[in-house]
């Protein structure tokens, strides 16, 4: 892989959040079915970006062994807690009836568990060569993938006249079904790979970048397609 190519790949958690973020600027209809989703691609591409430049410009900025930001795992541990609770919002707030009261619980039962994990048996906030909480981005992507195969088995169960591609939220949906089925393996034995079998585990990393890049190409034509609906 070319330089230039390798430059875009590994920047890709920062600028991919830009694309659906674009396409808000030029299109006016702002559903609040996704405000949730608007408010998530903000605080990815803020974190992202400050992950990103920590990772690129370690040396230039002054950052020393043990100092606080020498580790910048820690970011990946609240986008994990952000994702899941604002899609957790965006799931509650499609009102599909069902699995309803299993959805309103599970965030609940996420926070717990994000508690108890925390407090007794890891670091928030990793040290040195310490890396972002396999536990938790896999128990996150466990979940997220039980909201979108439900929502997908209410649109079968509903057999609704209207196509699917315009079901509310349905390209979102997909694009984070993707995002979680192709990295549920990758975060569930990621700090295992990372000190077994380290390059492999930087390359499959790529996996994670690309599958992003898809998963916000497909919230931005879920924007693009919103804008033909009326406003709410």
């Amino acid at each position: 892989m070319s330089h230039f190519f390798r430059e875009i790949l590994d920047w890709s958690e920062a600028w991919a959040p830009l694309l659906p973020l674009t396409i808000l600027l030029f299109f006016k209809n702002k559903s609040r079915n996704l405000r949730p989703v608007r408010i998530y691609l903000l605080l990815a591409f803020v974190l992202n970006l400050f992950l990103d430049v920590l990772w690129k410009f370690y040396n230039d900025l002054g950052i020393e062994n043990g100092d606080f930001l020498s580790n910048n795992n820690f970011i990946y541990n609240i986008s994990s807690v952000l994702r899941l609770l604002l899609f957790s919002w965006f799931f509650i707030g499609l009102r599909q009836q069902f699995m309803q009261r299993v959805k309103l619980i599970l965030p609940v039962g996420f926070l717990v568990f994000v508690i108890i994990n925390f407090f007794f048996f890891q670091n928030f906030f990793p040290q040195g060569n310490d890396f972002f909480s396999s536990r938790l981005l896999t128990a996150e992507a466990a979940i997220l993938l039980f909201y979108c195969m439900q929502y997908f088995i209410y649109l079968i169960l509903e057999e609704k006249n209207t196509s699917l591609v315009h079901q509310p939220g349905f390209w979102v949906v997909t694009g984070l079904s993707v995002y979680v089925a192709a990295n549920f393996f990758i975060f569930l034995f990621w700090e295992y790979l990372s000190v077994k079998l380290k390059y492999f585990a930087l390359g499959i990393w790529d996996i994670h970048n690309i599958v992003f890049i898809i998963f916000c190409m497909l919230i931005a034509v879920q924007f693009f397609f919103e804008n033909k609906k009326p406003s709410p």
